[in-house]
């Protein structure tokens, strides 16, 4: 009778390991900036699929896991570009509602990642809140059954960062056995964990210190250790669905009366954008960003949708000038180019730098091209208080089956 509780024992014990296994790993993709390695991305969910819509059910535990790669990457840098994705990926309702939670998201991303940093955003299906980690010590949680799947959609929506980047994380378990290693090796240091948790605690104790009533007026603040060397985080980052044209009165759903003034309409999911050539061949452009770092004012909600929207505007003027180039049509040649764009505040093209680049000098030099034709862009609204503003045009060059 023993030895059948034992063997009853361990059945019930393995079956709710079953019943509570870790996700599995569905994808991974890398992250290259200016020909460099910065990270690899993740998914890992109970099921293995290559649909979206499969990784988008909220009624399974999800996971989605950054490991990086390059030696220092500013975390503000990192947040914008996955902000700006958010943004291209959501229908513009589902912007304004997640307004608060993305400040809440953009806030905890401070200092710099560096090499064999772990950051992960776990979704728990039971309670329907997403947890934010990074090398096992909680940043934050957010407790929106939505929240994830905003997230989510920047890297498997219509318009991903690259196709490469959504193929390699739609894989469905079948992952290059060469990035898997590279992926399982990116790990922190003890150091760098020690770091981290003694951060942690002191931003505790000075967010205890400010909550608790002053002993005296005579009472000075208990000085703490700061995140990192780097300014309060900034606000170059976001966009929307692109929209068409700039009015006064066009804006997100629930967006502020004046978060929407000159600005631009975005309230529809973005479908992935085709431009045709002059011969009517279809080009594509998928969206991701790399924006520079900028020094901007606090981060709100109204700041973030209104940035989100003129971002939106910007792609879609850039993408109504784009041609796709005869010659590169008859050799077959397709290929991503990904532009940093820097204009004034009349919207005048004052910097162009490629982030990437496709193996076809004639895709390269045309996409340039186009951003210049776009110019002048629409003016920066002012109430972005700006005297210029970076944004990232990824274009992709792609010939129809």
């Amino acid at each position: 009778m023993k030895s059948i509780k034992i063997v009853l024992s361990l059945w019930v014990f393995t079956f709710a390991l079953t019943a509570k296994a870790a996700p599995l790993l569905n994808g991974l993709a890398l992250e290259k900036q200016f020909n460099k390695d910065i990270y690899i991305a993740a998914i890992y969910s109970e099921n293995l699929t290559r649909e979206p819509s499969t990784l988008l059910d909220n009624n399974i535990p999800r996971r989605l896991e950054v490991r990086v790669v390059t030696k220092s990457l500013p975390a503000r840098r990192f947040r914008n570009q996955w902000m700006e994705a958010i943004a291209i990926n959501n229908r513009g309702d589902t912007l304004s509602s997640q307004a608060e939670n993305m400040v809440t998201f953009a806030n905890l991303f401070k200092g710099r990642f560096t090499h064999g940093d772990q950051l992960s955003i776990e979704f728990a299906e039971d309670t329907g809140s997403t947890t934010i980690s990074l090398n096992s010590i909680q940043l934050g949680e957010i407790a929106d059954p939505d929240f994830f799947n905003t997230l989510l959609r920047a890297w498997i929506g219509s318009v991903p960062p690259s196709t490469d980047f959504k193929d390699g994380l739609l894989s469905a378990g079948q992952v290059s056995g060469s990035l898997v290693t590279t992926f399982e090796s990116l790990a922190p240091t003890s150091e760098r964990i020690a770091e981290l948790q003694l951060k942690k605690i002191n931003q505790e104790e000075a967010i205890a210190a400010e909550e608790a009533p002053a002993e005296s007026p005579a009472a000075t603040p208990k000085p703490t250790l700061e995140i990192a060397d780097l300014p309060p985080p900034t606000l170059a980052l976001a966009a929307t669905a692109p929209a068409a044209v700039v009015t006064e009165t066009d804006g997100i759903q629930g967006a502020s009366e004046e978060s929407t003034t000159a600005v631009v309409q975005a309230e529809e999911e973005i479908e992935l954008i085709t431009v045709p050539p002059e011969d009517g061949t279809m080009i594509a452009a998928d969206t991701e960003s790399m924006m520079e770092e900028e020094e901007e004012a606090p981060l709100t909600a109204d700041m973030i949708l209104a940035r989100q929207i003129y971002h939106s505007s910007l792609l879609r003027h850039t993408f109504r000038y784009i041609r796709y180039p005869q010659r590169a049509q008859e050799r077959g040649q397709e290929g991503s180019v990904r532009l940093n764009v820097t204009i004034n505040s009349r919207g005048e093209v004052i910097d162009i730098q490629p982030v990437q680049e496709s193996r076809f000098s004639s895709l390269n030099r045309e996409a340039q091209a186009a951003v210049r034709r776009a110019g002048p862009y629409p003016g920066v609204p002012s109430q972005l208080g700006a005297d210029s503003y970076n944004f990232s045009v990824p274009i992709t060059f792609r010939l129809p089956d």
